[in-house]
């Protein structure tokens, strides 16, 4: 088993966000964290898979609802492209049963964007070192609430 990231460097993260303003902000954000790096952004699900590829990241952030496709669908296409990726699914709604489909595909987690910043990057920190984190209560899964 590899090293956790905070071992080789900084986590390396891929943001899939479709809306402009939500990510300038993440990644003003990302900017001044240390141990995160922002190695690519995609808007759509087919730039997703081909960002995976080529920027073979650590974390995926990956928005639920794009122009192109569910961010859910396309995770099994991400870990394709990287199978050592971890995808967590960040999504302005979500209850259990969009958590399952989460669980389903291969993700590593689901986080609702009307948290803070700290905990955003606290659970990308965590998805990175393993563990697998949804904001929703899933049996035999840890819970954020």
């Amino acid at each position: 088993m590899p090293p956790p990231p905070s071992e080789t460097g900084p986590i390396r993260l891929l943001l899939v966000e479709d809306h402009s303003q939500v990510a300038m902000a993440l990644g003003a954000a990302f900017e001044t964290v240390p141990d995160i790096e922002l190695v690519g952004q995609a808007r759509a699900v087919h730039e997703a898979v081909s960002a995976t590829g080529e920027h073979q990241p650590d974390v995926v952030l990956l928005d639920r609802r794009l122009p192109d496709g569910d961010g859910i669908e396309a995770i099994g296409r991400l870990r394709e492209q990287c199978p050592a990726a971890r995808v967590l699914v960040f999504t302005g709604g979500a209850d259990r049963s969009v958590a399952d489909r989460v669980a389903a595909a291969g993700g590593a987690g689901l986080l609702l964007k009307a948290g803070l910043l700290e905990d955003l990057l606290d659970t990308i920190r965590r998805v990175a070192a393993g563990e697998d984190s949804f904001d929703v209560d899933l049996p035999g899964r840890p819970s954020r609430r």
